[in-house]
């Protein structure tokens, strides 16, 4: 039995971390291909511009520029030639100090370069590449480390800068939408299973059922880092700075609302699960059209999420037609058992409400 039961371990925790590889992979993309791209256009034109024969330094700023996990690409690409240029000058400065004491020299120019980074501010990049710059001239000399070196990471951050901002820029309200669309669709399918488990009372599937909305964490953490991305790209990207009043209603809204719908849901499946355990009777048949009216609110916004994303001037926006139906009246003379249901079913709807953008959003 204790043999038997290692592949069944493997595969379980094989399955609960696939999703996470493939939202990893899908994330990383886009960044990936335009990082490869860029990085053999920043050689080819730094070959050609400058006519270096091995133009490394222009090939490894855009990678360093374009990698995919960085939440900026624009300030990490001033941030890295900054922290070049500082360290340049202070690996040319220390080529003008006596050479009796080599290790002595390298390391209180190595000291000097990222102090002077960390003036610039909190970006680690920037003391990073001040001492790597120093490192480098002091190893490789000035004639190849300095001026061409600089030169080769100034065209490398131009080709990065331009795919950052003009061919590969991300839609910030595309990739919320997205990660949007996964989170309530995988609060919807728990919550549809935990009613189903209810209705003919099996424990078992309903404790199944709310693991899954709780799972749903991970979708709500999808979401969140969206909406990171899409408040640093109101700043640092040209599509967030054209988009920017869109993007910051829409991306207010998501952070206040999304952690609420989320508890909301949770709670209300914990409080169907606890039901089960104590009621003497079935669910109530007015308060089950409450709940189902939840789940298929929540599997139509999963298949079109867009709907989501409104424009901001619209005051109070519904949920759409096809789930519409107004705020939900109260159930009346509801076994005590059944009452925390209906209060959760009734914040998980107006969290839902106001997720889509309500007067405060």
């Amino acid at each position: 039995m204790r043999f038997q039961s290692i592949p069944s371990i493997s595969k379980l925790r094989f399955r609960k971390w696939l999703p996470t590889w493939q939202q990893r992979v899908r994330l990383a993309l886009r960044d990936a291909v335009g990082c490869a791209l860029a990085a053999v256009i920043a050689w080819q034109f730094a070959a050609l511009l400058w006519g270096h024969a091995r133009p490394t330094f222009a090939a490894v700023t855009a990678v360093v520029c374009l990698a995919p996990g960085v939440p900026s690409h624009l300030k990490q690409t001033w941030s890295l030639l900054l922290g070049c240029t500082v360290g340049i000058l202070v690996g040319e400065l220390a080529w003008q100090l006596p050479e009796h004491h080599p290790m002595l020299r390298l390391g209180l120019m190595v000291f000097v370069a990222l102090l002077l980074g960390c003036l610039f501010g909190p970006a680690p990049v920037v003391p990073i590449q001040s001492g790597i710059s120093v490192l480098l001239v002091l190893a490789m000399g000035p004639a190849v480390a300095g001026e061409v070196r600089l030169l080769d990471v100034f065209t490398g951050a131009v080709v990065g800068v331009f795919f950052s901002q003009v061919l590969f820029t991300s839609d910030p309200l595309r990739d919320m939408s997205r990660a949007a669309g996964r989170f309530l669709g995988q609060l919807g399918d728990g919550l549809q299973h935990a009613l189903q488990a209810v209705a003919g009372g099996r424990a078992t599937e309903a404790e199944r059922a709310l693991g899954a909305i709780t799972r749903a964490h991970e979708g709500l953490a999808a979401l969140q880092t969206a909406v990171a991305q899409g408040q640093s790209a109101v700043k640092w990207s040209l599509r967030g700075r054209l988009d920017a009043v869109r993007v910051t209603a829409v991306t207010r809204r998501y952070d206040r609302h999304a952690v609420r719908l989320y508890a909301a849901t949770l709670l209300l499946g914990e409080s169907l699960v606890r039901t089960l355990g104590h009621q003497s009777g079935a669910m109530p048949e007015t308060l089950r059209q409450r709940c189902e009216w939840l789940v298929q609110a929540l599997a139509g916004l999963a298949k079109d999420a867009d709907v989501i994303v409104l424009d901001p001037s619209a005051r109070l926006p519904s949920l759409p037609q096809a789930h519409a139906g107004g705020p939900m009246a109260p159930v009346p003379a509801l076994p005590p058992e059944w009452q925390p249901v209906d209060e959760y079913c009734e914040q998980a709807r107006q969290a839902l409400v106001a997720l889509l953008g309500s007067r405060d959003g």
